[in-house]
């Protein structure tokens, strides 16, 4: 057992560097979920557009013709789509969201 066994430290320019590759690997995998998200997103909306149209266009032809069970039935089935969509997108705009204040966080680890 050597008592007198001098202590050796590390580096700070080790220390910046791990850190450094650390912080970067953080921010690529926030990067990869915020593009994840955009993409969802974006056919979600797209989806979700198309069914507020077509829900449109079916509730002037039910107005028309309401004793269409067959139309008002596919109306519900709309509406019920537009809701989930209205959820999900809700969803993905508060991870978005959140994973934007990770991103400052991480920036803030950085300097």
């Amino acid at each position: 057992m050597n008592l007198f066994k001098p202590f050796r430290t590390r580096s700070a320019a080790r220390d910046e560097e791990t850190d450094s590759q650390r912080f970067e690997r953080l921010s690529l995998a926030v990067a990869a979920c915020r593009a994840e998200i955009a993409r969802e997103e974006e056919g979600l909306r797209r989806r979700y557009d198309e069914s507020r149209r077509d829900a449109g266009f079916a509730l002037e032809v039910l107005d028309r013709s309401p004793s269409s069970t067959k139309l008002a039935e596919g109306l519900d089935q709309q509406s019920d789509a537009i809701l989930t969509y209205e959820k999900r997108l809700q969803t993905l705009e508060t991870q978005a969201e959140i994973l934007a204040r990770i991103s400052g966080l991480v920036a803030e680890l950085r300097t």
